[in-house]
């Protein structure tokens, strides 16, 4: 399946047509806001605490006002004062809370059985180097604002990891909040290939409809399941992805240079295999006492997901299919489907952490038009 780029003039197109209001909290660089900006949604403002995050938000969308405090310290209410509208009136309210505990790429996510006791309740680094106590409290806090700004309808996203083993006490919390807050809300595990992004990227999506609302769109608490988007059968595979792109030759050799450099390298004095899918760690080189997990990516697959920490320059996370090195910010953003000439701001740690941490924004095109089709236009 072909991969077609766009353009920030593409995404500036869509906002035009003002088909539905969104204010989104923990919007992060951008991803997803851009995602409802292709499907006709128009920003009234944001949320976003992480100040890196920010940068690159305000660079690509200047003049969407962003609110920087911590979401804690929040009401509903003085979202809605920074948006212009009352209670009741903003079409969808967007959220994307960090819960690192439940993520089976997280150190809080055990495999063998989906433990995540050793995470959860801890402080952890959110994002470059701010650290946040209770992480994942901040979905309740979401749920809190969305009491006061009363949204016609919600789009939550969060890791896999929240539907699996001993997370399910967690995500059945979520889904009752919802209902006591007066919502019919659905929550299905999305993967990113099927919306024309070439990576496998798995990710809790919850859609919410006010109850008064979900009769007049003709839809009951039974049929909510019905908004999500349609999956195409097709993939986009990573060397599809990659097709046209004119990279950096100084940022590719960076990166070569950096990565025959690692720690693993110079000790074991091996190069990554040719061959497609294949994982590389410290225990299977017969090195246990090298802590490092590589994935080798297939140009024949969309890319496995990609993790903020994984995106960098540094040794885990994803290589590229033929070269030995990691991807540079051109791959990364297509990787995630942003727009060509999206800004990713910082160094290039940061600006592949802003890219590991968003939602792709092809995904949340789909998903955005689909509540519009489903909900919205019809009220």
């Amino acid at each position: 399946m072909k991969y077609t780029p766009y353009y920030m003039k593409d995404v500036r197109a869509g906002e035009a047509q003002e088909k539905f209001t969104v204010i989104s909290t923990f919007a992060g660089g951008g991803g997803s806001s851009t995602g409802y900006r292709l499907a006709g949604g128009k920003i009234l403002a944001i949320n976003e605490f992480v100040k890196e995050a920010r940068e690159t938000y305000s660079a690509n969308y200047p003049t969407t006002p962003i609110i920087p405090d911590d979401i804690k310290e929040l009401t509903g209410k003085d979202i809605l004062e920074v948006a212009g509208i009352s209670e009741g009136e903003l079409d969808l309210l967007d959220g994307s809370p960090p819960c690192s505990a439940f993520s089976v790429a997280g150190r809080g996510f055990t495999h063998h059985g989906g433990s995540h006791k050793a995470g959860y309740g801890k402080s952890k680094h959110y994002s470059d180097e701010q650290s946040v106590s209770n992480i994942e409290d901040l979905f309740f806090e979401f749920i809190r604002v969305a009491k006061d700004i009363q949204p016609k309808t919600i789009i939550a996203e969060n890791v896999k990891g929240l539907t699996i083993g001993e997370a399910k006490e967690y995500f059945n919390m979520i889904n009752n909040a919802f209902d006591e807050l007066g919502y019919d809300v659905c929550a299905k595990v999305l993967n990113s290939k099927h919306y024309g992004v070439p990576q496998a990227r798995e990710r809790t999506i919850f859609i919410g409809v006010r109850k008064d609302l979900t009769a007049k769109v003709g839809l009951s608490f039974m049929n909510i399941f019905t908004v999500f988007p349609s999956e195409s059968r097709e993939f986009v595979s990573l060397g599809e992805g990659m097709e046209g792109l004119d990279l950096d030759q100084e940022e590719v050799a960076w990166l070569n240079e950096k990565w025959l450099n690692t720690k693993f390298h110079q000790v074991t004095g091996i190069l990554f295999p040719q061959d497609p899918e294949k994982v590389i760690s410290g225990e299977n080189v017969g090195k246990k006492n090298l802590h490092f997990s590589c994935k080798k990516t297939s140009q024949y697959m969309p890319a496995p997901t990609l993790t903020a920490m994984g995106a960098g320059s540094t040794t885990g996370g994803l290589v590229h299919w033929n070269e030995d090195r990691k991807f540079t910010i051109k791959e990364l953003k297509r990787i995630m489907s942003l727009p060509e000439d999206f800004e990713l701001t910082g160094t290039f740690n940061q600006k592949a952490e802003r890219c590991g941490r968003m939602v792709p924004s092809l995904m949340m095109k789909a998903i955005a038009s689909s509540v519009y089709d489903k909900v919205l236009n019809k009220l």
